[in-house]
């Protein structure tokens, strides 16, 4: 089945949990987040661009690779053109079940669930080269070539666990530059704000919080922040907090062998048939299935 078969057939309109690929995007500021359930390796091959992830922002810089569970909402924030250019971006998309079938450090696969994203202390010179052989031979292959990318990608991933590091965050309140400045989607101030909201909610997702706790946390009233949460990630406060319960939930799922009870009232739902109602509608299968496909 080709790459283009296996997007279209995604029920989010976006991307096939089993989509195995690389491709070239030209980075823009993205109107809300959006995540599906990969570990996503970015190299930018010119430009710089910034992710709010996680709550935290998070800038890439070029000809570096980054490394994250994108099943985490993230946005593309900002955007640094180089004179006369463009951002030129690579993704490369790995299903979560091929990351965790790799032989690799515990410690890695944990801080990368666990919602940071990775990078290394220095550029490897033959990464951009990698990346955009990847992007250009997997437009069009056969199944033996196909192979072949694949495994070269889990390879790249194995060697990237034996050195990776968190990437540098830019802290809430930091002075902006003037290139962020011009191609930022909401102003420093609102992106200040939902930073402490959104980390506030990654802290608190597992207790009984409601969307006046968080707005607290902003310094907004309920209704300001609702509107200024939607300007900058394209999504409500409920929403991301389901989003980030449902992440975690995924997490355990796979990396604990609690019960799924357990699982459910960690992760913030009342019942274990809310769970399993919010689990099912959203990944189209029941937390039991989801955890006995990486049992195999």
């Amino acid at each position: 089945m080709s790459v283009a078969a296996e997007i279209q057939e995604a029920d989010d309109g976006f991307l096939k949990a089993s989509a195995f690929f690389a491709e070239h995007h030209i980075a823009e500021a993205m109107p809300e987040a959006h995540w599906h359930d990969h570990v996503e390796l970015n190299l930018l091959l010119s430009g710089g661009m910034t992710y709010l992830f996680n709550g935290r922002r998070v800038p890439l810089a070029e000809n570096q690779v980054y490394c994250f569970w994108a099943a985490i909402p993230h946005q593309v924030i900002a955007v640094e053109k180089p004179r006369g250019g463009r951002v030129d971006l690579v993704c490369v998309y790995v299903p979560f079940a091929d990351f965790l079938a790799l032989a690799m450090a515990d410690g890695f696969k944990s801080a990368v669930m666990g919602g940071k994203i990775l990078t290394l202390p220095k550029v490897d010179a033959i990464d951009p080269l990698l990346f955009q052989r990847w992007a250009t031979e997997w437009q069009a292959v056969d199944d033996q070539h196909e192979q072949i990318l694949r495994d070269e990608v889990r390879l790249r991933v194995k060697r990237l666990a034996m050195h990776a590091l968190p990437a540098a965050t830019i802290e809430a309140d930091a002075p902006e530059s003037e290139t962020e400045h011009q191609h930022l989607t909401a102003d420093r101030k609102m992106i200040d704000r939902v930073q402490k909201m959104t980390t506030f909610i990654n802290a608190e997702f597992g207790n009984p919080i409601q969307v006046e706790d968080v707005a607290k946390v902003g310094g907004l009233h309920p209704t300001n922040a609702t509107v200024v949460f939607k300007k900058v990630l394209g999504m409500s406060i409920a929403q991301y907090l389901r989003r980030q319960r449902l992440s975690q939930a995924m997490m355990m799922l796979v990396d604990t062998d609690k019960a799924i009870i357990e699982i459910a009232f960690a992760c913030g739902y009342g019942s274990l048939s809310r769970f399993y109602d919010a689990f099912q509608r959203h990944m189209g299968k029941t937390p039991r299935d989801y955890r006995m496909q990486f049992r195999k």
